[in-house]
């Protein structure tokens, strides 16, 4: 069991449900926990160490977000989404960056440009090391990241949740042979952002876009079968 894990053990109250939900959220970006796995109470009460009815409050907080979808008399299920759903995600998603790319540009400074820049490093070195899952991860970050320099937390709320849902519409539908980010795309995100354009920060986010949506083939049919004790058992370095 990792240490994460163990740590949570000794985690009381709303805490604990805290630990679990980042868990599962962190295992979508990481690409560890795939679209229409069965989250079943037993296996992750056994994973994380937790009641039934802390695990229960976190998977209706998943389903809030359309990040888990229940079923009745099935269960909980990671949400997979339709080719309808992705589009319609990617759309909104689309529209609240090219915004949040322009008050982001009128507000960066040195200190949240600095964060931006790592970030971008953090991916470019884990994009030479072929660490796949991280790559995932840092990608969604930078997104974020974008989003707290436009200091608007209730857009920062909605794409969060957006970006959890986006991380299962590649999960399902990216092409095989496909990376994620094109890593010079968040590089002329941050230039933009620099030069106080924002103009130029939503036309370079639009292009993102573009470049995420050619990764999609809505063809694809990947469906998940996963033990969750395989899912989390990547924690185990952290």
């Amino acid at each position: 069991m990792s240490n994460r894990v163990r740590d949570l053990s000794k985690a009381k109250g709303a805490s604990a449900e805290v630990v679990v939900y980042d868990e599962i959220h962190r295992a979508i970006a990481e690409r560890r926990l795939l679209p229409g796995a069965k989250l079943t109470e037993e296996a992750l009460v056994d994973v994380f160490k937790v009641s039934r009815a802390r695990v229960r409050k976190v998977l209706l907080l998943l389903a809030k977000e359309n990040v888990v979808k229940l079923e009745p008399n099935r269960g909980a299920f990671v949400w997979r989404p339709t080719v309808a759903e992705a589009v319609n995600v990617l759309e909104a998603r689309r529209i609240a960056e090219l915004e949040i790319a322009r008050k982001a540009a009128a507000r960066a400074n040195a200190a949240n440009l600095k964060r931006l820049k790592k970030i971008v490093e953090d991916e470019q070195r884990a994009l030479e090391s072929g660490d796949r899952e991280l790559i995932m991860r840092l990608s969604g970050d930078f997104h974020i990241a974008v989003a707290e320099v436009a200091n608007n937390p209730i857009l920062t709320d909605f794409l969060r949740t957006l970006i959890s849902r986006c991380y299962l519409i590649l999960a399902t539908y990216q092409k095989h042979d496909h990376g994620t980010c094109p890593q010079d795309d968040h590089a002329r995100i941050v230039r933009a952002l620099e030069a106080h354009d924002g103009d130029g920060a939503a036309a370079a986010m639009a292009e993102h876009f573009v470049h995420i949506e050619d990764e999609l083939d809505m063809r694809d049919s990947r469906v998940a079968g996963q033990s969750m004790r395989e899912v989390f058992r990547a924690t185990d370095a952290a």
